[in-house]
């Protein structure tokens, strides 16, 4: 069993830079648009436009910064404790499972601040049209801009449906039969361990 042990190892290593590129590529993404996001922050305004509007376009743009930030630091956060864990956790293979399985759980939720990040920033774009540009150029380019949207939700939507594994029928590396065995101690770390002395106290 010890070569399907390794097999499995591979595997999971394999599940693990898989993950780990994802979290890579989102990052590089939102440090994109959290650079756009601030740059729009410290632009001033046009003194012109409606407090409403102005308002809302700090807001959008506020979030979008903020959510491109939590993305760019979840994903940092997952690929540095993800990996070290795999690699110097305490309980071997045991901690390749935990450390490939959290990071499953956590791309869902990256992944979904990346989204919204994006919507927020697309919005704020399309209200700094309205303050900065006449008001026939802004529904022009916000009728431009919209359309794309849709286009970009659509191929979302199509490419998620089309390549999207779903978690109930998703299958990982691990072999659920050798987990009795993956509980078994390190004989070397259990004999150079220091001793409990409690053990061996005496009652007075």
């Amino acid at each position: 069993w010890h070569h399907v042990a390794r097999r499995q190892i591979n595997i999971r290593e394999m599940e693990l830079h898989w993950y780990s590129n994802n979290y890579s590529q989102l990052a590089a993404q939102g440090a994109m648009f959290a650079g756009f996001a601030f740059t729009q922050l410290t632009t001033p305004l046009n003194g012109k436009a409606s407090a409403a509007l102005q308002y809302t376009y700090m807001l959008c743009t506020a979030f979008a910064l903020g959510f491109q930030l939590c993305v760019c630091l979840s994903s940092t956060f997952c690929c540095i404790f993800g990996r070290g864990l795999a690699l110097r956790g305490p309980h071997g293979a045991r901690s390749v499972h935990v450390a490939v399985d959290n990071l499953r759980k956590e791309q869902k939720l990256v992944f979904t601040q990346f989204l919204l990040g994006g919507l927020c920033y697309l919005f704020s774009q399309m209200s700094q049209l309205f303050i900065f540009r006449k008001p026939v150029t802004a529904i022009i380019i916000s009728v431009v801009l919209a359309v794309f949207f849709f286009m970009i939700v659509y191929n979302t939507i199509e490419i998620t449906a089309k390549l999207q594994v779903s978690e109930t029928v998703a299958i990982t590396g691990q072999i659920k039969a050798l987990g009795p065995y993956e509980r078994i101690k390190d004989l070397d770390q259990e004999i150079y361990a220091p001793l409990d002395r409690s053990m061996y106290a005496t009652t007075g």
